[in-house]
């Protein structure tokens, strides 16, 4: 079984090239909530996420330590 992730980054224009790294972000349980937290305990909030189809740009090096590793 595997859990569900979202790659994320910030928007151009939010953050400085240099900072928009590709982050792991559970998905939430619902869409009430108005910031992911990606696993490094980056906060995005609604309206600053780039969705990502595929991993883009620098990976957030925090996130790739924590992302639980998927269960067989």
């Amino acid at each position: 079984m595997s859990m569900p992730v979202l790659l994320v980054r910030k928007r151009a224009g939010v953050v400085g090239e240099t900072q928009r790294t590709c982050h792991l972000v559970p998905v939430p349980d619902d869409d009430t909530q108005v910031a992911l937290t990606a696993y490094c305990g980056e906060l995005i909030h609604q309206g600053e996420a780039e969705l990502l189809a595929q991993p883009s740009g620098m990976p957030c090096v925090g996130c790739l330590f924590r992302v639980p590793m998927p269960r067989a």
